[in-house]
C-alpha cells in the first residue's frame, strides 16, 4: 500500500498514534481488508466497513474496497447474514453508499445492485409488524462486545437497519430503481423506534422495550446522534445523561470508540475527541502496543490484558478497527470531507486552536490527488492538486487554489 496519507504533530504522542494506526491498517490490508493478522485473518464486515472510512485518509485505494465488498457478499442468492451477523449485513448496505460518496463510480453500483436488493429483501423478511428486525436461528445480533438487554428486538439493531434502508433508498434513486417499498418501511421503522424505545424519564433510548428493565447503553444513543435521528433537545439530553454520564458502562473496544468519538465530534466536542485519542489509544501505547488491539480496558493489568474468548492469549493485538485515529484525525481534527461524490468538491476545516504545529498530507482521489497543509509558527500553508476545495477558518471560507501554495496567518481559529 503506497504511503500517501501522512501526519506529524508537535505533540509526539499524537504523531506516534497516527504512525501505529497506519501500521495496523497496513498489516490488515492486502487482497481485502481483514480483521487482524493473528487469529481470524478474515473479512469481517464490521471491521471492513470502518476500514472504508480510514482508507479515505491513508491509501484511497479503490480496488481494495471493491474486492472487499465483493468478497463479503459472495453469490447473488443469500441464505445467511454476512459473517452470520445481522448488523454486519446492514454495514455492507451502508458501505455501498459510502463507496459512491468516495469514488463516484456508478458502474460498480450497477454491478452490485442486484446483490444489494437481495440482501435488504432477505433482511426485511425477518421484520415484524412494527418494522423491527429479529434474529433467525443461526443469526448473531452483535453491535459490540458489550452487555446488552437482548430480550426482544435490540434498539441499536433497529437504528442500524433504518440507516441501511436510507442507503438502499439513495442507491436505488441514483440508479433510477423503484424504492417505494423501502421508503415505506423506513418511515414505519423510524416512527416505531421513537415510540417503543425512547424513555422520557431516562432521556435516552433503551435496549429493550419488552423486558421492562429500561436498560440504557451508549450504543443506540450514539447511532441516533450519528444518523440525525434526534433533534437538538434530545441530542443534548443524550450527551448529558448517557455519553457524559460515567454511570453508563464505558465502551472498551476501539471499534465502538470510533462511533462514540464521531458522535462527540459531530456535536463539536473536539477537545474531548483529542483527549480520548491520546488517553485510550495512547493507553495502549503505554501498555507496550506496537499495533492497536481488538479490545482495551485500561483497568486490566498483567497478562489479563491479552486474554479473550477464554484463551489466555486470545486477543488480537493488531486489529483493523483499532486504526480509527486515522479517520478521526483526518475527518474531524483536520476537518477534511467530500461535499460532492468523488471529492468533486471538498472542504477542509482544521481545528487550529487544538492542534498546535502539525503537518499533514491526505489523498482526495484514486488517481493520486492530495491536499497538504502545515501549521508552523502561526502560519498555515496549504497545497492542493485538485480543484474544488474550500478552506474554512472560523466564519471565513477560502477557495483553495491549485496553481500555487497559499499561506495564511492564523490566531486561534481565526
Amino acid at each position: 500500500m503506497p504511503q500517501i496519507g501522512q501526519f506529524t504533530s508537535s505533540d509526539s504522542k499524537l504523531t506516534k498514534i497516527w504512525q501505529v494506526a497506519d501500521r495496523t491498517l497496513r498489516l490488515c490490508s492486502g487482497i481485502f481488508f481483514i480483521d487482524g493478522i493473528k487469529r481470524d485473518r478474515w473479512v469481517w464486515a464490521g471491521d471492513a466497513f470502518q476500514c472504508f472510512y480510514m482508507n479515505r485518509y491513508d491509501f484511497f485505494d479503490k480496488e481494495i474496497v471493491e474486492r472487499t465488498i465483493l468478497g463479503l457478499r459472495g453469490e447473488l442468492n443469500i441464505k445467511q447474514h454476512l459473517d452470520t451477523i445481522v448488523d454486519y449485513s446492514m454495514y455492507w448496505l451502508i458501505g455501498i453508499e459510502l463507496y459512491y460518496e468516495t469514488f463516484a463510480d456508478k458502474h460498480f453500483l450497477k454491478a452490485v445492485y442486484p446483490k444489494l436488493k437481495k440482501l435488504i429483501d432477505f433482511s426485511l423478511e425477518a421484520t415484524d409488524d412494527n418494522g423491527f428486525i429479529h434474529e433467525r436461528k443461526g443469526d448473531w445480533i452483535y453491535i459490540d462486545w458489550a452487555d446488552f438487554d437482548h430480550q426482544g428486538p435490540l434498539c441499536a439493531e433497529q437504528i442500524v437497519l433504518a440507516r441501511a434502508l436510507q442507503s438502499v433508498i439513495k442507491v436505488s434513486k441514483l440508479l433510477n430503481k423503484d424504492s417505494q417499498k423501502y421508503e415505506r418501511h423506513f418511515q414505519k421503522l423510524r416512527k416505531n423506534i421513537d415510540k417503543y424505545y425512547w424513555d422520557d424519564q431516562k432521556h435516552a433510548y433503551v435496549d429493550s422495550y419488552e423486558s421492562g428493565k429500561q436498560r440504557v447503553s451508549r450504543h443506540a444513543n450514539i447511532f441516533a446522534i450519528l444518523f440525525d435521528y434526534v433533534d437538538s433537545q434530545r441530542m443534548e439530553s443524550i450527551f448529558k445523561d448517557v455519553l457524559l454520564n460515567d454511570e453508563i458502562p464505558q465502551i472498551n473496544t476501539p471499534y465502538f470508540k470510533f462511533w462514540e468519538l464521531e458522535a462527540f465530534a459531530k456535536a463539536g466536542y473536539y477537545q474531548k475527541v483529542l483527549d480520548v485519542i491520546k488517553t485510550y489509544w495512547g493507553g495502549m501505547l503505554d501498555n507496550g502496543a506496537t499495533t492497536f488491539w481488538e479490545y482495551f480496558d485500561p483497568a486490566e493489568k498483567g497478562n489479563e490484558r491479552f486474554a479473550m474468548y477464554g484463551d489466555k492469549y486470545g486477543k488480537s493485538l493488531c486489529h483493523a478497527w483499532g486504526s480509527s485515529p486515522i479517520y478521526l484525525i483526518g475527518r474531524y481534527l483536520i476537518g477534511l470531507k467530500p461535499t460532492q461524490p468523488g471529492y468533486k468538491t471538498f472542504e477542509i476545516h482544521p481545528q487550529l486552536a487544538l492542534m498546535g504545529n502539525f503537518k499533514g498530507k491526505f489523498p482526495i482521489s484514486a488517481e493520486g490527488d492530495y491536499i497538504a497543509l502545515e501549521v508552523k509558527d502561526r502560519m498555515l500553508t496549504i497545497d492542493a492538486t485538485k480543484a474544488g476545495g474550500t478552506l474554512i477558518i472560523g466564519h471565513k471560507r477560502i477557495s483553495i487554489p491549485t496553481e500555487h501554495r497559499e499561506s495564511i496567518v492564523i490566531e486561534g481559529n481565526k
